[in-house]
């Protein structure tokens, strides 16, 4: 199995440094564009099957990428990490410091603690496993794609690298529209590509 992994492009949130969370924001142009650029770069690539978040900002990457009549499988495994009363939070403009409820996650995740209808490190690395282990059973021998968010992938490849994730800045930064291919091909679950900027120029081996 070769799994290919999109962060959907860019939201107005992402732009204003808003935490979106599971709440439904849809791409704004630059995100369009984004999808659009992704759209030519797998132009000639086959996939089995297409995955997708329910959040609108991944199933419109994904249509963009694929077309409005796309067979697109929605995967509530996938969406993004739930941060509970602090969705649409404007972190960038609160002085955040060592009392505040999201500064662990900021600055100390493998201590951080979730507040009240949030989910914790751990839940989420779980739904990615769960995904991963429902991959490679549906897809042994295919090649898939799933339009996801940043902290889920994020979790994704600490799974893969068998950790709990406690530090962003061990796992390259995943930015809007990159690409992480995980591939199974050998008999072990590896990371083929981490975070490929394919819209800031890097080259994604297809």
């Amino acid at each position: 199995m070769r799994l290919f992994m999109i962060r959907h492009g860019e939201t107005q949130w992402n732009k204003w440094h808003k935490l979106q969370g599971q709440v439904n924001i849809p791409l704004n142009e630059t995100g369009e564009t984004e999808a659009r650029k992704l759209a030519e770069i797998l132009q000639n690539k086959k996939f089995d099957a297409i995955y997708s978040s329910p959040l609108n900002r991944c199933r419109e990457t994904a249509k963009i990428v694929f077309g409005h009549d796309a067979d697109i499988i929605l995967e509530p495994l996938i969406m993004e990490m739930a941060f509970g009363i602090y969705e649409g939070f404007a972190y960038e403009d609160t002085d955040i410091d060592e009392s505040h409820d999201l500064y662990n996650y900021f600055y100390d995740l493998g201590n951080y603690v979730p507040p009240k209808g949030g989910e914790s490190v751990r839940q989420v690395a779980y739904r990615a496993k769960t995904f991963l282990d429902k991959m490679l059973i549906q897809h042994e021998n295919e090649t898939v794609i799933a339009f996801s968010h940043g902290a889920l992938i994020y979790n994704t490849i600490s799974v893969v690298r068998n950790l709990i994730l406690t530090r962003r800045d061990l796992i390259k930064s995943i930015k809007n529209c990159s690409v992480t291919v995980f591939n199974n091909n050998s008999g072990q679950l590896s990371i083929e590509q981490e975070a490929i900027d394919v819209i800031g120029g890097e080259t994604l081996i297809l």
